[in-house]
């Protein structure tokens, strides 16, 4: 049964499930900040004052650690959740769940990646991306939707 509603004004509306591998890119993301600001810090430990290493790395340790404490859980209570997505002949984009709207223009996406195994669609903009995560029975119509409307010189890949 498909998900997929259109409303009066011609507005698509789904709402998809998050797939692990999303929530596990962000986690790396995550752990990748953390870890590039501990070792700035350890390097302008051992040039200020070398008597500091011991702290910071401790430091540096800790909050790795409320990181893990507070990720893991949340990566673990997030399966199963659900994004909510809009498309019209003018931009697609993904609405609310406590993250902001963002919206896609099609004449202003420059490259689309389609996960037909994942039935996922990640769209790029100019400087952010984000993933569209579609029900499987509305996957294709949806991935052929947004391709029809990008511009000619749009890089798409599929995979």
């Amino acid at each position: 049964m498909s998900s997929l509603t259109r409303d009066e004004q011609g507005t698509y509306h789904w709402a998809g499930t998050i797939d692990e591998q999303c929530d596990k890119k962000t986690i790396r993301i995550i752990y990748g900040a953390m870890g590039g600001t501990c070792i700035v810090f350890i390097v302008m430990a051992l040039m200020v004052n070398a008597e500091m290493l011991g702290v910071t790395l401790l430091t540096c340790l800790g909050v790795m650690a409320i990181v893990t404490a507070v990720t893991v859980p949340l990566m673990r209570a997030s399966k199963g959740r659900q994004q909510k997505y809009e498309m019209n002949d003018e931009c697609v984009r993904y609405v609310g769940y406590g993250r902001e709207d963002t919206r896609f223009a099609y004449k202003d996406i420059r490259k689309v990646h389609v996960y037909n195994a994942r039935n996922m669609i990640e769209v790029k903009g100019l400087v952010v991306s984000a993933p569209f995560f579609v029900p499987h029975e509305d996957f294709g119509f949806v991935r052929d939707y947004i391709l029809r409307r990008i511009p000619g010189n749009t890089e798409v890949i599929y995979e």
